[in-house]
């Protein structure tokens, strides 16, 4: 059976996206986490339809050609600037026509999220600005989790 690649894959997703139509994707990697975790959750992707601002969540191609959905964590003249929320370094300045579709909603734990949900705008904009304590917060949910064990 044929198989693509994830370059091919989210370039078939972005044809087949509308603003009448956005597209699913599944979440792949940790960097997202706590917020989207690897496998389990997914993202809704549409066109960008205005200035991104801090706290959305968007697509963005790098210039080798691969796809991160990141966090924008500020913006500036020479462009915006992502940083999963699993991580401490910014990565920028992202030019915005390598944006390619803003998420609009997650799917977390098998719900649908979307702005001005609970999570959602907790990770919007309170998890920004706890700074070097989102590593420490992380390992603790963690350690919860695997001590509460599977639902």
């Amino acid at each position: 059976m044929p198989r693509l690649d994830t370059r091919q894959y989210v370039n078939l997703l972005l044809e087949l996206m509308r603003p009448d139509r956005p597209v699913s994707l599944a979440v792949w990697g940790s960097s997202m986490a706590p917020f989207l975790i690897h496998g389990r959750d997914a993202v809704l992707l549409a066109p960008v339809n205005r200035p991104l601002k801090p706290g959305d969540v968007a697509l963005f191609e790098r210039p080798n050609g691969q796809y991160v959905l990141h966090r924008v964590c500020r913006t500036a003249p020479e462009g915006l600037y992502f940083m999963g929320d699993g991580q401490q370094q910014q990565e920028g300045p992202v030019p915005p026509q390598a944006v390619r579709a803003l998420a609009v909603k997650a799917r977390r734990k098998g719900r649908w999220l979307g702005p001005g949900s609970f999570w959602w705008e907790f990770f919007a904009r309170v998890w920004p600005n706890l700074g070097p304590l989102r590593g420490a917060l992380s390992i603790l949910y963690g350690a919860f989790k695997r001590k509460e064990g599977p639902p």
